[in-house]
């Protein structure tokens, strides 16, 4: 029924976005196999490899953190937590999967954090962090919290640590480094294979549950409410009447919201780009897709790419919204702009269709 139903709607959805009415003969004569191979097993498997090996070492500097504190230990562990930071920023885009499974975004990213949750848990002593209750005092930005003052020295900081904070941020980093691990396992070959399920020709084609349909709806998703939303607009007050939330900034504590934000941007341009082989791009170029105005939207996705990058944004970002607006509210134009061709000309060009919610109607 599935597929009878993908037959009957693809022509009445290519009908309505192609002048020459052979984008369907374009679609079915891509070899998909190629992108999804170079998208799964350079992009994706690496990525997450990087992730679990990250957070592994941000496990790692906790415990001797929590064991033995001292400025010389804290230190590596703000070095290790902004290293698993910038490689999640490689992963978001592919939020499928054993992503999913294991709700690997909301174990490590969520922000911002429930600090009156947090100080229960520490009171109380017991908590499980896998709980909803406690989804929001969990993950990067709540080792953050406990590994970062701007009220106090680094001595005074590691002098002021309670054993409740130390088993705390020790729980959390165990967390994130189990979830990591999980995710990266059930992709592999030898664990649970996702990467044969990824690029398997029974994966082919464009519907719901095709690769590229998950691919294409994941990447749409995560980019309109983690990064667009997420990183730039919930904090800069676009999503609050103009009223900036200071606290929502990704990495508040540690200060280095920017840097994080464009490893992300060019997380997404190599998957369109494919890196160095066959990606997205050339999936539109095979097939000729054309933004509603006849433009080649390949090239008009990839000069979005260029206006975004070319924004200039300083860390913190906090500052950046505090005392010149402006070029953060640019940013967060061109993503909608982008967004549009994401998911609008891009995923209707592919035939591919959008299944989640969006937030604001566009």
């Amino acid at each position: 029924m599935r597929k009878l139903f993908t037959l009957l709607f693809l022509p009445v959805m290519i009908s309505s976005c192609s002048s020459d009415g052979d984008l369907l003969g374009k679609i079915n004569d891509f070899d998909q196999g190629p992108m999804l191979e170079n998208l799964g097993n350079n992009l994706i498997l690496p990525a997450y490899q990087n992730l679990k090996e990250t957070a592994e070492a941000l496990n790692t500097s906790i415990q001797a953190l929590a064991a033995d504190p001292s400025v010389v230990n804290l230190a590596s562990a703000r070095t290790n937590l902004k290293e698993a930071r910038l490689a999640w920023q490689y992963c978001s885009p592919y939020q499928f999967g054993p992503a999913e499974t294991y709700a690997l975004s909301g174990v490590l990213n969520i922000y911002p954090i429930d600090l009156n949750q947090i100080e229960r848990n520490l009171k109380e002593g017991t908590y499980d962090l896998s709980t909803l209750s406690n989804a929001d005092a969990r993950g990067f930005q709540t080792l953050g919290y406990f590994i970062y003052s701007s009220e106090m020295t680094d001595e005074e900081l590691v002098s002021a640590f309670t054993s409740q904070q130390l088993e705390y941020v020790k729980a959390v980093s165990s967390q994130i480094a189990a979830a990591a691990s999980a995710v990266y396992t059930a992709w592999t070959a030898e664990g649970g294979n996702y990467i044969g399920t990824f690029t398997s020709e029974d994966s082919y084609g464009v519907n719901v549950g095709s690769s590229v349909g998950k691919l294409v709806n994941a990447m749409n998703l995560n980019f309109e409410r983690n990064t667009r939303d997420g990183k730039i607009g919930i904090p800069a007050g676009v999503r609050s009447l103009g009223e900036p939330i200071l606290t929502a900034t990704e990495a508040y504590y540690a200060g280095y919201s920017v840097e994080l934000f464009e490893a992300n941007m060019d997380a997404y341009y190599q998957l369109y780009k494919g890196g160095d082989d066959v990606g997205i791009e050339e999936y539109l170029k095979a097939i000729e897709a054309t933004t509603t105005s006849n433009e080649d939207l390949s090239e008009k996705i990839d000069s979005q790419f260029q206006v975004i990058q070319g924004v200039s944004l300083n860390d913190p970002l906090t500052d950046q919204i505090t005392n010149d607006i402006g070029p953060v509210l640019q940013v967060f134009a061109e993503m909608q702009r982008l967004i549009v061709m994401f998911k609008t000309d891009m995923a209707s060009s592919m035939g591919v269709v959008i299944t989640y919610q969006d937030n604001d109607g566009d």
